[in-house]
């Protein structure tokens, strides 16, 4: 029995994200898709074999026939309609960053275990298994004591109309790139002291960022996130120790070009990223965790902690977090 899943807009991310790979996943089935423009999901839907249009959020929200919705919304109206799904039944997929604020991820949090649904972050990174490979490596203690680990992730975004631009949206380089490094320093690591943050920002939208984290057993910690037009595209984590250091080549998304070497001093090793996409191990994890109660890896504690990071970078920059934004009737 397949998991019949809603879309919530016409957004670019969903082809690579949800309809591509659910094409080569077994139990999961996009049945239906709405957007704000009618005319753009009939022609989304026509483009890429959707059977059912809703007119509007709310129709796809409430229809009986539909288990779950991905909702790829701009990140300040993810709470709402994850609220609004929760409520109605639905499971959840919710493009990152989870909420416009730390506040609203623990409220969604509560709300999803108190319902018993599946709400589950669409951090498709952490389900590749280049990210349990990072993880298993620094474990063996081959690196020796570690002491630093630095994250980047800048990719130039230079059109000031894009919803990245668009502080009412949710927009900034830390919320739409800096919660990559930030999940994945986590991950590694586990949870920061924000030490301290520098911005560049017009009108209160960092443009860059570079933040000085604390975590356990004196492991200093630096995420560098940048959509300047002249940044990168820079994808990259490099943890040193006393007996070696790890360099990764896109750890965000492992399977373009994804590649880790490890230098110690028995000699350099390089492993290739494996190639299948992020995105359908991400897609396989939330079907067996609908249909089977799997264990979800990104679920909503997870994304609340990552949000409490993002919240605490702007608080040290002399930036205030995002606000959740209600859509108009």
């Amino acid at each position: 029995m397949s998991v019949t899943v809603g879309v919530l807009g016409a957004a670019r991310v969903v082809r690579p994200a949800l309809l591509e790979p659910a094409a080569a996943v077994e139990g999961i089935e996009v049945t239906a898709v709405a957007a704000r423009d009618e005319e753009r999901a009939i022609a989304f839907a026509g483009e890429h074999g959707i059977p059912r249009v809703f007119r509007c959020y709310d129709e796809i929200v409430d229809a009986p026939d539909v288990d779950a919705l991905y909702v790829p919304t701009p990140a300040a109206l993810h709470g709402h309609w994850m609220r609004r799904a929760i409520k109605a039944g639905k499971h959840v997929l919710c493009e990152k960053p989870f909420t416009a604020n730390a506040e609203e991820a623990a409220a969604i949090a509560e709300l999803a275990e108190s319902s018993g649904l599946v709400v589950m972050e669409a951090f498709h990174s952490r389900h590749h298994p280049m990210w349990t490979r990072m993880r298993d490596i620094l474990d063996s203690g081959v690196l020796g004591r570690l002491h630093t680990a630095r994250a980047e992730f800048s990719v130039p975004h230079p059109d000031p109309t894009d919803i990245r631009w668009q502080r009412h949206l949710g927009g900034g380089a830390l919320m739409d790139l800096g919660c990559y490094p930030v999940r994945l320093l986590r991950h590694l690591f586990g949870e920061p002291e924000v030490i301290e943050a520098q911005a560049r920002d017009i009108d209160g939208v960092d443009i860059s960022m570079a933040a000085r984290l604390a975590f356990a057993g004196a492991v200093s910690g630096e995420v560098v996130v940048s959509m300047e037009p002249t940044a990168g595209p820079v994808a990259e984590l490099r943890v040193i120790g006393l007996a070696g250091d790890l360099h990764v080549r896109m750890p965000y998304h492992p399977y373009m070009y994804g590649e880790l070497t490890l230098t110690t001093d028995a000699g350099v090793v390089t492993e290739p990223g494996d190639p299948r996409t992020s995105y359908s191990f991400q897609l396989a994890a939330f079907r067996d965790a609908v249909s089977d109660n799997a264990p979800v890896l990104t679920n909503a504690r997870e994304a609340t902690a990552t949000m409490r990071v993002i919240d605490a970078v702007y608080h040290a920059a002399g930036l205030s977090p995002r606000a959740p934004l209600t859509p108009s009737p």
